[in-house]
């Protein structure tokens, strides 16, 4: 079996210094004194890793949940479902944004933390767009692995820009930020209001649409409508990440 990392390349973990640029405003202005306050609860004897070991695990939670009550994507659970997915959404990506704030208040950090906290997010973000998907009542439909394929696409190319460039870049919108904000509030919504409002026509959301336009429109439920949208908002992120590989690389 091949080792995870190649002996070869160990002594790269040396010369790693981790770098990141947020333009995301939300971080700057609501939540940076959030997460400030959230790292003080866990005591210093807590490795880094175990944030983000629980953090996943929260996820795992809400997997299983849905594997009871929706293992086809397609069932309505239960209110307190839909509101245990928000809460373990959330806390996922709470524990995620201070995990590294722990590792550098514990003197702790380290390249293999954050290939293990990289790790486990590559993991969990398929795990999340399912539970968004079971949500949507989308099925076992291509709607639902374009889901998961924009969101993987757009972890993939953010790992391969940091790789190339050596900066972890987030954008004024990003899913370890707005994605996690979005998803969490969505299932929210859904707990409140079930989930039959994901299948209505968008263009309901619409008001002075002309019908006969409507009519023209290809038919897009709500959840449809919010898929097609994340690809659309993909193109130029996948376009900015291969210019600045493209810059680094010269």
């Amino acid at each position: 079996m091949a080792p995870y990392i190649p002996e070869n390349y160990l002594p790269n973990l040396k010369k790693y210094k981790y770098q990141a640029i947020d333009k995301s405003l939300i971080s700057k202005y609501v939540l940076a004194e959030y997460w400030n306050q959230l790292v003080k609860i866990f005591p210093l004897t807590m490795a880094a890793n175990m944030v983000t070991l629980l953090g996943s695990l929260h996820v795992l939670v809400a997997v299983v949940l849905n594997q009871i009550y929706a293992p086809n994507l397609v069932e309505e659970c239960p209110s307190w479902v839909y509101f245990t997915f928000s809460a373990c959404i959330w806390i996922y990506g709470s524990f995620d944004a201070v995990d590294g704030k722990q590792a550098r208040r514990t003197g702790t950090a380290s390249p293999l933390g954050e290939l293990f906290d990289h790790g486990c997010d590559s993991l969990v973000v398929s795990l999340i767009m399912t539970l968004f998907a079971s949500t949507c009542q989308l099925g076992e439909t291509w709607w639902t692995a374009a889901l998961v394929f924009f969101a993987l696409t757009n972890f993939y190319m953010s790992t391969m820009e940091e790789y190339h460039t050596h900066i972890l870049f987030l954008g004024y919108f990003s899913g370890p930020v707005e994605g996690i904000i979005s998803f969490s509030l969505g299932t929210l919504l859904t707990g409140i209001f079930g989930p039959a409002f994901w299948a209505k026509s968008v263009y309901s959301f619409i008001p002075l649409l002309p019908s006969a336009l409507v009519d023209a429109l290809p038919p897009l439920t709500l959840a449809q409508s919010l898929v097609a949208s994340m690809g659309v908002m993909l193109i130029p992120t996948v376009y900015m990440s291969f210019s600045n590989i493209a810059s680094a690389c010269r």
